[in-house]
């Protein structure tokens, strides 16, 4: 089969933040071992691999306590990896989650387009028709991570042929590379990534993280989408017959605009938000930078699309469950139970994550998308 692919359509995707955005590396950097002051408001993330051997020598005679005291005392000579401007005085026991080295990666976008399908999909179906889906595709017996595993099959996988075993997914036709960097050292910063909950007499800040961001500039991103070829199939004695299920779901995204899919759900999630946040006075200036998107992106025709992408993006940007809450209450409220009994915390919107920037407080994770 996998000889028999070719591409079909090729995209052009630049992605421009317009809101901080952080997308994890899976590291924590210490703050006094590999993040230090350099000068007044700039951090340096330190270059472990290029330290002059005489630091390495006296890194090594003290003890760990002392490690972080001895580097102190020698910054000047200390080699930084990146330099960070920020106005944010950092605990000295404080963490920062470490910038993904593509800071969106293909992995990630192309993630987000599978909900964006998933979710215009689900949509395009009747109001009966998605509670039947829903219930039969979502399984509260399985583990979290693979409770939506039918849903999904239903939408985008089919059998192999019964020699050849497993499955295929309408995604392993599409690629997505890994972003081409067009991003200013400017644009990179630390922000404090805010938790707060929703109070009956305004927000209440509960927690904070600290993140490296980015805010500007631009990531552009190639997306073919490849499908099997029918003439080759046809050359094979049998073979469109036994593959017709495998080659419809292999081909399913031919027949569908990544634009629209993107729009329709990123509009969404962006409602969401607005309607979530413009009842607060202190979150007036965000519900304004939201109703700005709006009129750009969701009541005019362009190529490019509002979007939500990263860390603290919360459930309605990364999930379907929005649909599940809005034709299935009851069956939201399992999910949310089975959910808050696995990971012992609440599992709501009760919250909301906000980052300090010079607009206000707004929520991390906001960009906008370009197609052609």
């Amino acid at each position: 089969m996998q000889s028999s692919f070719t591409t079909t359509k090729s995209l052009r995707l630049a992605l421009h933040p317009l809101t901080p955005i952080h997308v994890w590396s899976g590291r924590k950097l210490l703050i006094g071992l590999d993040v230090i002051s350099k000068r007044l408001e700039t951090l340096c993330i330190v270059d472990i691999d290029r330290l002059p051997p005489d630091i390495v020598e006296r890194l090594s005679t003290v003890h760990t306590k002392d490690i972080a005291r001895t580097i102190g005392r020698h910054v000047a000579k200390i080699p930084c990896r990146q330099e960070l401007k920020t106005t944010i005085t950092l605990p000295p026991s404080a963490q920062l989650l470490e910038l993904n080295q593509y800071i969106v990666p293909g992995s990630t976008l192309k993630g987000y387009i599978r909900t964006s399908i998933l979710f215009y999909l689900i949509n395009s179906l009747s109001r009966d028709k998605i509670a039947d889906v829903l219930r039969g595709g979502i399984d509260l017996t399985q583990k979290p991570n693979k409770v939506s595993e039918g849903l999904e099959a239903y939408f985008f996988r089919a059998p192999k042929p019964p020699r050849q075993r497993g499955f295929v997914d309408s995604f392993q036709a599409l690629l997505v590379s890994d972003p081409e960097l067009a991003v200013d050292q400017k644009c990179y910063s630390v922000s404090e990534l805010q938790v707060h909950e929703f109070a009956s007499k305004g927000l209440k800040h509960i927690a904070s993280q600290y993140a490296v961001t980015v805010s500007c500039g631009e990531l552009r991103y190639r997306i073919d989408i490849r499908a099997p070829q029918s003439a080759i199939l046809s050359a094979i004695v049998g073979a469109v017959h036994v593959h017709k299920d495998d080659v419809e779901k292999m081909r399913l995204l031919e027949s569908i605009s990544i634009t629209k899919a993107l729009k329709e759900f990123g509009c969404y999630v962006l409602s969401k938000e607005l309607k979530k946040v413009e009842i607060y006075k202190e979150l007036d200036s965000y519900a304004k930078i939201l109703s700005s998107f709006y009129a750009k992106y969701c009541e005019k025709e362009l190529n490019c699309v509002v979007a939500r992408i990263g860390y603290m993006t919360g459930h309605v940007a990364k999930t379907v469950l929005s649909i599940v809450r809005s034709v299935d209450p009851q069956l939201y409220q399992d999910i949310k139970a089975f959910m808050e009994s696995h990971f012992r915390h609440a599992w709501d919107e009760l919250t909301i994550k906000l980052v300090k920037t010079s607009q206000g407080l707004v929520g991390p994770g906001w960009c906008e998308l370009c197609l052609e």
